[in-house]
């Protein structure tokens, strides 16, 4: 018989069964409406690095925590079902509410969207630019000006 709580404390190097991965997503499934995707700002001024926050929240629906006054939320989404089949992957590695992830600019952000065929919310994109989170991204590699600059 599986135990949830002991394949929770299974180590980070540990490759889940067939069986252990379909037991970690039944429970889970019933959880995952408290997952949410959050796009912000991290707002520490005296911060003068990544400022754009690609946020994994697994607690949605509970109670605000302290840390949130770091971030400025600005859009929102569920989770994706490749985001949701990671965390059954790597059930028990991250011990947090939060995962966060910290951008530069907002072309690096939208290029690691596209790995998931998630399309960045307009409205954020938009937002970035705005505040000068975009560009020094090189998201095209045009070879045939390399090859004639030699």
């Amino acid at each position: 018989m599986l135990d949830i709580m002991e394949l929770y404390s299974k180590p980070a190097s540990y490759k889940f069964s067939i069986e252990e991965l379909s037991f970690i997503k039944k429970h889970l499934k019933e959880k995952r409406h408290k997952y949410r995707i959050r796009y912000a700002f991290y707002n520490k001024k005296s911060f003068k690095g990544k400022q754009i926050a690609f946020i994994i929240d697994s607690n949605y629906n509970g109670r605000k925590s302290g840390v949130e006054n770091n971030w400025e939320y600005f859009s929102e989404r569920e989770i994706s079902n490749i985001e949701f089949q990671e965390i059954v992957e790597n059930f028990g590695t991250n011990k947090r509410r939060f995962e966060v992830w910290y951008y530069k600019n907002i072309e690096a952000l939208i290029e690691d969207d596209k790995k998931y065929n998630i399309d960045t919310p307009v409205e954020f994109i938009k937002e970035c630019k705005k505040r000068n989170y975009s560009g020094n991204y090189q998201t095209l590699m045009n070879f045939e000006e390399y090859e004639a600059a030699l």
